[in-house]
C-alpha cells in the first residue's frame, strides 16, 4: 500500500507539474494580448494574468518538489509540501469564491477603469492611437456602446473616436456627430457594440480553458495533500519503530 501511495503521489505531482505548465501557457497567451488592451484597462488592471502566470510557475515548482519528496519519503519535505499546497488551495478557493460573490463589483471596476482611459482620448497621442486600433480590431465603440462618448470630453461635440468607423469614406468625417444618433442610423458607418463585451468575447475561450484547468488543479491538489500526509505519517511510524 505504501509503494502505491508513493507512486500515486509521484504521478499526481507529475500531473501538477504538467498542469502548471498549461497554466503558464494559457496565462502567457492572455498576457500577449495585454498590449492590445492596456490602453483600455490601464497599467494596473492587467496584473491578474501576471498573477496567474506566477501562480502557474509556483505550481510547476511545487510539482517538481512533490515528486522529489515522494521519492525520498522525507517527513519534513512532505509536510512542508503539504502545507504549501494547502495554502495555495485556500488562496485559489478564496479568489474563486470572491469572484462568484462579487461579479458585478468586478465588472463595474473594469468598466470604470476603461472609462478613465477613454477620457484621455484626443489629449494623449499614445492613448488615442491605441484606442483607435483596439476599437477597429475588436469592432467596438465606447465601453458599453457608442453613446458612452457623450460622457467624455472628446465626444462632447457629438463625435466618437476615429477607430469606431467601419470604413473610411474618404471624407474623414465618418466619426463626427454619431454618438447621439439612433443605433440604426449610427450602425451604417460606425461600430455600436461596447468594447467591454467585445473584450469578454475575445478572451472567452482562454478564460474558460483557464477555469477548467484550475478546477482540475484543485481536485489534484486535494489528492496530493492526502497522499503526502499519508507518506509522512508512515515515514514517522517507521522512524519511531
Amino acid at each position: 500500500m505504501g509503494c502505491f501511495t508513493k507512486l500515486a503521489l509521484f504521478i499526481i505531482n507529475f500531473a501538477i507539474f504538467a498542469f502548471g505548465v498549461a497554466i503558464v501557457a494559457l496565462a502567457s497567451i492572455i498576457i500577449h494580448k495585454d498590449d492590445t488592451y492596456r490602453a483600455l484597462l490601464g497599467d494596473g488592471v492587467f496584473t491578474l494574468p501576471i498573477i496567474v502566470l506566477i501562480g502557474g510557475l509556483i505550481i510547476v515548482i511545487i510539482g517538481f518538489l512533490g515528486c522529489c519528496g515522494a521519492m525520498k519519503e522525507s517527513k519534513c519535505m512532505l509536510n512542508t509540501y503539504a502545507f504549501i499546497v494547502i495554502v495555495l488551495l485556500l488562496a485559489e478557493l478564496t479568489c474563486g469564491i470572491l469572484l462568484l460573490i462579487y461579479p458585478n463589483q468586478a465588472e463595474e471596476f473594469l468598466k470604470e477603469t476603461m472609462g478613465e482611459a477613454y477620457k484621455s482620448y484626443g489629449e494623449d497621442p499614445t492613448a488615442t492611437k491605441s484606442i483607435d486600433i483596439i476599437q477597429s480590431d475588436l469592432h467596438c465603440c465606447g465601453v458599453e456602446n457608442y453613446t458612452d462618448w457623450q460622457s467624455w470630453p472628446y465626444g462632447q461635440t457629438g463625435n466618437v473616436s476615429r477607430g469606431c468607423c467601419k470604413e473610411d469614406d474618404g471624407s474623414g468625417t465618418c466619426f463626427m456627430n454619431k454618438n447621439t444618433l439612433p443605433e440604426s442610423q449610427a450602425a451604417k458607418s460606425i461600430y455600436t457594440k461596447g468594447c467591454y463585451q467585445a473584450m469578454k468575447d475575445d478572451l472567452k475561450e482562454e478564460v474558460v480553458a483557464l477555469c477548467v484547468v484550475l478546477f482540475i488543479m484543485v481536485v489534484i491538489q486535494v489528492l496530493a495533500v492526502t497522499c503526502a500526509c499519508g507518506i509522512a505519517k508512515r515515514s514517522s511510524s517507521h522512524h519511531y519503530a
